[in-house]
């Protein structure tokens, strides 16, 4: 089977996304194979498709139909770059996305090297306090519950020296109470540094500890203007770069959330999948 693709870089979580049409019920399990080391080797895929709403430029089609804020500032880099953007030279592209209600807007500037992009991200369901075992101790920590993928966040001191073990064994375990298909992501977050290490948990098909989260970075946006009451515009630095979180804050709520962060188009062409 030969597959078109193209691997971005959006703040290093590498991303595929595949042009070639597959039906959606084999999208999981050929992105399966085309994201393993043995093959063209990412965090993460994605399906370019063709919208159904005619305002979007393109549908985005996430492997396990999760929303992804890279994956969709990867799309709309490509999609600027097929449009020949000149350096300095911005432009918005609206996508319909998997786990989105509504179009996702994304805003493409192109740089010397690569693109910078800002999108839209959808607002969390809630965010609250929970409870949480580990290890025989008990944990109260923020959650912050999207569409398809819930949150927590751990202060970076918590655990110490043995936080990515930790770490690990806290999203096996506590993913369990999740909605079957639910991703699931631990923060380590330093909120006096404003670092940032994400663990992203799929259950039974990956674990990852990604060097530039997307949908961490706004949890985290989110956090921040909940837990302070008040708007926030925060550089995370994370393994892969820095991304910024931009979230509103309006009669208690949160009113937008925004990520913004640098996109390199790093390869395109084609995967030869044996079967």
């Amino acid at each position: 089977m030969e597959i078109e693709f193209i691997k971005t870089s959006p703040t290093q979580n590498m991303t595929i996304l595949v042009k070639t049409p597959v039906p959606r019920e084999k999208q999981l399990a050929l992105a399966e194979r085309l994201i393993a080391y043995d093959s063209v080797y990412a965090e993460q895929a994605g399906y370019i498709e063709e919208p159904e709403n005619p305002r979007a430029a393109k549908r985005l089609q996430m492997m396990a139909g999760e929303f992804c804020g890279n994956a969709s500032l990867s799309l709309a880099a490509w999609l600027a770059r097929k449009d020949g953007l000149a350096v300095g030279e911005t432009r918005e592209y609206l996508l319909e996305v998997s786990g989105a209600d509504g179009l996702v807007p994304c805003e493409i500037t192109k740089e010397a090297y690569g693109f910078f992009g800002r999108a839209k991200m959808p607002l969390p369901e809630r965010i609250e306090e929970r409870a949480f075992r580990l290890e025989g101790e008990e944990l109260r920590l923020t959650a912050v519950v999207f569409e398809g993928i819930t949150h927590v966040i751990v202060p970076a001191e918590l655990w110490k020296e043995d936080a990515e073990r930790k770490a690990e064994t806290a999203v096996r375990l506590w993913t369990e109470a999740l909605p079957d298909g639910a991703a699931f992501g631990l923060l380590l977050l330093d909120e006096n540094e404003y670092t940032l290490k994400p663990l992203v948990y799929l259950k039974g098909i990956s674990m990852i500890w990604e060097r530039g989260c997307g949908s961490g970075t706004a949890a985290v946006g989110a956090y921040l203007a909940w837990k302070n009451r008040k708007a926030v515009s925060v550089g995370l630095q994370q393994p892969g770069g820095k991304m910024r979180a931009e979230a509103g804050y309006q009669d208690g709520v949160i009113s937008a959330l925004y990520i913004a962060g640098h996109i390199s188009i790093v390869a395109e062409g084609t995967a030869f999948l044996e079967g």
